[in-house]
């Protein structure tokens, strides 16, 4: 027991002496790993504009003027004149129903107002004799008053009679079907020989020159699209320009996609090129139109590089090789995309992720 105690204190001993000689191996190690290793970073640079690829919205192209056609009468289709893909004019006849039946009742009609205004007519003469002869006082009261009564019978029946002719001759024009505007036929549902009745289906009928395109717009920059602005746009997957009127910008915005609907008219073709269609899906570029905008003026940056809470923030500059921070001021302007209004110099480049666990002076070393 008493070797053990003494072997100890030798050993401390001995571990005293080391520690008051000279610097020790281990420190220098751990002195080594002091120094900081260069941590791997992508930078970017501050763009003077947004590419146009973000400032463009996607769309499908559709009819301004579109129907589907169906017969106001009951009957048998004894023509139909036009046939899917040609072109027709407003109030050109497309298909005709069996007019046997509403001929005959619209002949019917026509003798019964006849009949009833011959009637009236007779009522007025008889009502105004009665007038002038109690006038004079060789007829008695009573007698005019029922010359009164018959004239205002008469009058009824004579409108009546006008509203059943009028309801016939209605009738027989609903037995011919025409278009209610220029366009192309886009479907036939009937032929000749088929019986119809109100409501049955025949054609489908679109304008194909009055188009307009459908977009979803993110809110972020919709509020500088003016109803108005003339924006290009191109037809997928050809690529074939166009240009579309901006017309209307929704009301509300979509809660799922965060984009308002924003309807342009379509605008006549300059020249030659593939012909837009309904349904087509398009892109509209808007980057022309916000160029203008004095708010698109600054420096852009990925909303990622910049640590921001409202507009004040800071980003991480890439300076002789080691990080400077660098408070800016920022305003957002699209979904990933911030202005630098205050704060940063468009030469400059900077940390492309502001998350990372960075100090001033930490060493960099800039990766693509």
């Amino acid at each position: 027991m008493k070797k053990s105690l003494k072997a100890a204190a030798v050993a401390v001993a001995v571990v005293a002496a080391g520690c008051g000689g000279s610097k020790p191996v281990a420190p220098q190690a751990s002195a080594a790993q002091v120094a900081q290793k260069p941590v791997g970073v992508r930078a970017v640079a501050p763009a003077t504009q947004l590419e146009s690829s973000v400032l463009q919205a996607t769309g499908s192209v559709r009819a301004r003027q579109a129907a589907t056609l169906s017969a106001q009468a009951s009957g048998t289709l004894t023509r139909v004149s036009v046939d899917v893909g040609e072109k027709v004019k407003r109030g050109q006849v497309l298909a005709q129903l069996d007019t046997s039946n509403a001929r005959i009742a619209a002949d019917q009609a026509r003798a019964a107002k006849a009949a009833a205004d011959a009637a009236l007519d007779g009522a007025t003469t008889e009502v105004e004799r009665a007038r002038t002869l109690t006038q004079s006082g060789s007829l008695a009261r009573a007698s005019l008053d029922k010359d009164e009564v018959g004239y205002r019978q008469a009058q009824a029946q004579a409108a009546q009679a006008a509203a059943a002719l009028a309801n016939a001759q209605e009738n027989l024009r609903d037995a011919t079907l025409t278009a209610p505007f220029d366009g192309v036929i886009t479907s036939k549902s009937r032929n000749e020989g088929d019986y119809v009745s109100p409501g049955t289906a025949i054609f489908g009928l679109v304008n194909t020159q009055a188009l307009e395109v459908r977009a979803a717009v993110p809110e972020a920059f919709v509020d500088r699209v003016k109803v108005g602005t003339l924006v290009k746009g191109t037809l997928n997957p050809s690529g074939a320009p166009f240009e579309a009127k901006v017309r209307s910008l929704g009301a509300t915005i979509d809660e799922q996609t965060r984009t308002v609907e924003v309807l342009a008219d379509v605008q006549p073709a300059k020249g030659e090129g593939a012909p837009l269609r309904a349904g087509a899906l398009v892109e509209l570029d808007f980057s022309a139109t916000l160029a203008a905008d004095d708010a698109q003026a600054g420096l852009f940056l990925p909303a990622q590089a910049v640590n921001a809470k409202g507009q004040q923030g800071f980003v991480w500059v890439v300076r002789e090789g080691k990080a400077q921070r660098r408070d800016v001021k920022v305003e957002r302007v699209l979904p990933g995309f911030v202005r630098v209004v205050h704060g940063l110099g468009p030469e400059e480049r900077v940390v492309a992720d502001a998350s990372l666990p960075l100090q001033d002076g930490t060493a960099l070393q800039v990766v693509q």
